[in-house]
């Protein structure tokens, strides 16, 4: 089996920086899984469907295949074979991944595609269900945490080319809501379970945070 580290948590825990991090450090592929959601998101608002109409919505994204670019260090992430990874992360994206990402049909298609891309090599993996459902046998999984109102802050740090530019109140509201959408959907909520090493990244810099998660990579392989 392939070498592959899960690291899970809610939006804005610092995950994907530190995937980032730790990914190159070992020299391995990345992918960040929740912007594979944005991107079966991105292809749904693209054609006009319904976010009322889940068998609609099942039927786009089964349809679509969502690819992480081969090519050497990237992480661009194409949808049916083209580049739409500067289109992915915006406002209107970050209201309603949450909403499309709840179906459970949803859900399967990609964690089977993401299952795809894990098999062609080691893989730093992260998302909220990555070390629960989609590399339940991955020989790392981590669970990074902090509380709402520093997720805030650091979500509206990032909004330095992103305009309109929300205020630091309506993105804590937007990550409360997206909080409750993961963690009460039927289908794999987003939770600590045991079998997860749990970082709590409050009071932590990132350098501190990839530090503590590249030396526990590094005792493992």
């Amino acid at each position: 089996m392939n070498s592959q580290v899960a690291i899970d948590g809610p939006a804005a825990s610092g995950k994907t920086a530190v995937g980032r991090a730790v990914s190159r450090t070992l020299k391995w592929k990345f992918l960040d899984t929740g912007i594979m959601y944005r991107a079966a998101t991105r292809n749904v608002l693209d054609l006009g469907v319904s976010l009322k109409n889940d068998s609609r919505i099942i039927e786009v994204v089964k349809k679509t295949s969502i690819d992480l670019d081969d090519s050497s260090d990237s992480e661009r992430i194409l949808i049916n074979g083209k580049d739409k990874t500067d289109t992915l992360k915006t406002p209107e994206i970050d209201r309603v991944v949450s909403i499309i990402s709840k179906i459970p049909d949803v859900r399967k298609e990609l964690v089977n595609q993401q299952r795809t891309i894990a098999k062609r090599g080691p893989i730093v993996m992260v998302g909220r269900d990555i070390g629960s459902v989609v590399l339940p046998d991955a020989h790392v999984r981590l669970y990074l945490d902090a509380n709402v109102e520093i997720r805030a802050e650091r979500r509206y740090r990032e909004q330095v080319l992103t305009k309109p530019k929300l205020s630091l109140e309506q993105i804590k509201m937007d990550l409360d809501n997206r909080d409750r959408i993961d963690r009460e959907r039927n289908d794999s909520p987003l939770e600590i379970h045991d079998f997860y090493v749990v970082i709590e990244t409050s009071s932590m810099t990132l350098s501190e945070v990839i530090t503590k998660v590249t030396d526990i990579c590094k005792s493992t392989f």
